[in-house]
């Protein structure tokens, strides 16, 4: 293909060699970004020995000079064109058909132009042959590759190969005619090599650039393929989907079960928000804060709301990001725990709660208490306790019976919770007895807020099963943190205090003191075994209890009788918990 008048011109020579360095230069890059590497580097190969093959022809005579046969000096140099036509064959090759032929092809077309170039180098010489041979050899290597590029010219996104097509033709054309001797085309033509070099860089980038624009269309059709199938799940799942975008919330689809469980506008699904359908925010910014962290969440609890529903559910969420139409979104599938939510509920209140009041239990009361202590020790703060206890209860069991007596247990605690703060705890002991925790308050405040529940409750109408009306009062003992910190002993003192309004005369508060602290200590040191009960079961008579604690009150019939003395030995006692002495039980 070149001309040796590259070499006798210094300018020629060095843009041509600054022209195959900028072919080199967008091989390697082209190597990277295109799916043909081997067709490069074959093509770049068979032009560079083209190119030195041109630079021994010029310097043959040199070498001649020295000594070395002409013969062999010709064979060397259809030797390297020979190799130059096998390279941009092979390029041909793997452009045309995306393989290298077998080794066994290769080999054969090596050996006949070896057996060519020897037989008319050695054995019968023949200028005019070797001449022909060298312009033949690069037509038929640009033969090769004019046919490949034109095979793939007219392809989508290749203009590249076509760009390249037609400039192995124009090549391919020079040739041929410097072939035939036509002389426009035999002299000045150095310049061949240089249009050849630079070109076919120009060609390889297009061809990079189409490469990369059809991975992009097939990715392109690879992700709307996902996004399909995508689809074809979310519509055939049992559960509510809902897929919406990361930066906006704005949701992106949703299957028919979101739309239900939303109460969505399917056609309008863009113009909702992920966030609108959180009853709770702060929920909707804790499962945000793990997607960040995680990027996937599994069984995560929500409390949503429809979008024009006013009452909350609860829905047990799986969500992780993922990409969907060229956006980072979050894929959600939600499950509806609505019912299994109140079932936990439910059982949850009846661990810690009396069935018959509704008020909180004994043993919620005295764990809740606990740490309401500690934090108000941390803080400096006072806290108070109330034990109420109903008089004469058993009275109105025996009078109206054990259903009036439930109806006075209900308002007496309805009574109770309307009349006191939200942060007051009120929780039913046992029996008629309810215990109330007060934060933030001295005895004195305390005993304030504890008249003024006695008399609210000395109001209270209750109806029997036959109409006759039921008015009844209580007593209520006091205790404060100047007593203890500890809440047994809180109880146990304010329970005291109970039973001293008791002995007073009932329907009265008293407050259990610094000095009644003393006597206290000094009566718990003598008593015997059963000291370590609560006060509530050392008195002599056991409370009356509601039909609806499940505890049977012949028990308590079988109690008393075990430890009845003579009459005559019997002190008369009064018995503070069921309002009632000896005489009234006789």
């Amino acid at each position: 293909m070149g001309s040796i008048e590259i070499f006798a011109n210094e300018s020629y020579f060095s843009l041509t060699m600054w022209s195959l360095v900028l072919l080199f230069l967008v091989a390697v890059y082209s190597s990277f970004n295109l799916n043909i590497t081997k067709a490069v580097w074959y093509l770049f190969a068979g032009l560079t020995l083209e190119f030195l093959s041109a630079w021994y022809g010029y310097h043959i005579g040199y070498f001649n000079s020295a000594g070395v046969s002409i013969n062999i000096l010709v064979a060397i140099e259809l030797s390297f064109s020979l190799i130059s036509v096998v390279m941009l064959a092979l390029a041909a090759s793997e452009i045309l058909i995306g393989k290298t032929p077998s080794a066994a092809y290769i080999t054969g077309g090596i050996a006949m132009g070896l057996v060519a170039v020897i037989f008319y180098c050695f054995i019968y010489p023949d200028g005019d042959m070797i001449v022909r041979m060298r312009k033949i050899f690069p037509i038929a290597g640009f033969a090769f590759l004019t046919a490949a590029f034109w095979s793939k010219a007219f392809t989508p996104r290749h203009f590249g190969y076509l760009f390249a097509a037609i400039v192995t033709t124009i090549t391919s054309f020079y040739l041929l005619m410097r072939l035939f001797d036509i002389e426009s085309f035999v002299t000045g033509t150095w310049y061949l090599s240089s249009f050849t070099y630079v070109f076919l860089a120009i060609s390889l980038l297009m061809m990079a650039a189409g490469y990369a624009q059809y991975k992009a269309d097939k990715l392109e059709d690879k992700i709307e393929q996902y996004n399909r199938r995508l689809e074809e799940i979310i519509k055939s799942s049992p559960f509510p989907i809902v897929i919406s975008r990361l930066t906006d919330d704005k949701i992106l689809m949703a299957n028919d079960n979101a739309v239900k469980l939303f109460g969505l506008m399917p056609n309008e699904l863009e113009r909702y928000r992920l966030r609108d359908f959180f009853a709770d925010s702060d929920n909707r910014q804790l499962l945000t804060e793990r997607l960040e962290k995680e990027t996937e969440v599994h069984d995560f609890e929500i409390l949503a709301k429809a979008i024009n529903g006013e009452t909350p559910f609860w829905l047990l969420t799986s969500a992780n990001v993922i990409d969907y139409n060229y956006d980072i979104a979050i894929y959600s599938s939600f499950q509806d725990i609505t019912t299994r939510k109140n079932r936990e509920n439910m059982l949850k209140n009846q661990a810690i709660r009396d069935p018959l009041t509704s008020l909180y239990n004994r043993r919620y009361f005295e764990d809740e208490v606990k740490r309401r202590i500690a934090q108000a020790q941390a803080e400096h703060r006072q806290y108070s306790v109330l034990m109420i206890d109903a008089d004469h209860f058993k009275r109105v069991n025996d009078t109206y019976g054990h259903k009036t007596g439930d109806k006075v247990l209900i308002e007496l605690s309805s009574t109770a919770e309307r009349s006191l703060r939200q942060d007051d705890i009120v929780a039913r002991y046992g029996g008629e007895e309810f215990v109330v925790f007060l934060p933030d308050l001295s005895a004195e405040e305390a005993k304030g807020v504890a008249d003024r529940l006695r008399e609210t409750i000395a109001k209270i109408i209750v109806r029997s099963d036959q109409g006759d009306e039921v008015t009844f009062t209580v007593s209520i003992g006091i205790s404060s943190s100047a007593i203890s910190d500890n809440i047994d002993t809180l109880i146990k003192t304010s329970d005291d205090a109970l039973y001293r309004a008791k002995e007073n005369g009932r329907n009265r508060c008293e407050i259990f003191t610094v000095d009644d602290l003393k006597n206290f200590n000094a009566a718990v040191e003598h008593k015997d075994d059963s000291a370590n009960h609560h006060p509530i079961f050392d008195k002599e008579n056991a409370q009356e209890i509601s039909l609806l604690d499940g505890i049977d009150a012949n028990h308590i019939v079988e109690a008393q009788s075990q430890i009845e003395q003579p009459e005559a030995q019997k002190p008369q006692e009064t018995y503070p918990i069921l309002g009632v002495d000896n005489d009234e039980l006789k």
